[in-house]
């Protein structure tokens, strides 16, 4: 059932169920690399910023029927857009690292990572 909003409130929850997995947790950490240019007394006066990407991370239940069967290094198509904090748009998102758990006394559970490059496009 979702929720629902009264008032003035904040986006919830995820709106797209992912594929594969019974989705719980989505993040997206972005990040770019930074060069400082420095003048002769070590004052940055310029600054060079570039490999910007972002780290997904998705937390949830593997299904019974159509788990997912992903493998390290290829890629993802999320069902949740990537929100836009990078400067530039497209790319492919690569998985990165991929952990299970089994508990006897809870559902198996999946965890991915992945990383998501701007300029990378498959087939490049």
């Amino acid at each position: 059932m979702s929720a629902n909003l009264l008032g003035i409130t904040g986006n919830w929850g995820i709106t797209t169920a992912q594929s594969g997995i019974i989705l719980y947790d989505q993040s997206f950490d972005f990040s770019i690399q930074d060069k400082p240019v420095l003048n002769i007394s070590g004052e940055i006066q310029g600054l060079s910023l570039y490999q910007g990407k972002t780290e997904v991370k998705l937390s949830g239940l593997v299904p019974k029927t159509s788990a997912f069967n992903g493998k390290l290094g290829s890629s993802l198509a999320l069902a949740n857009a990537i929100p836009d904090h990078l400067p530039t748009s497209g790319g492919t998102t690569i998985v990165m690292q991929i952990s299970r758990s089994l508990n006897n006394e809870d559902f198996e559970k999946i965890d991915i990572t992945a990383t998501h490059y701007p300029f990378i496009t498959l087939g490049a």
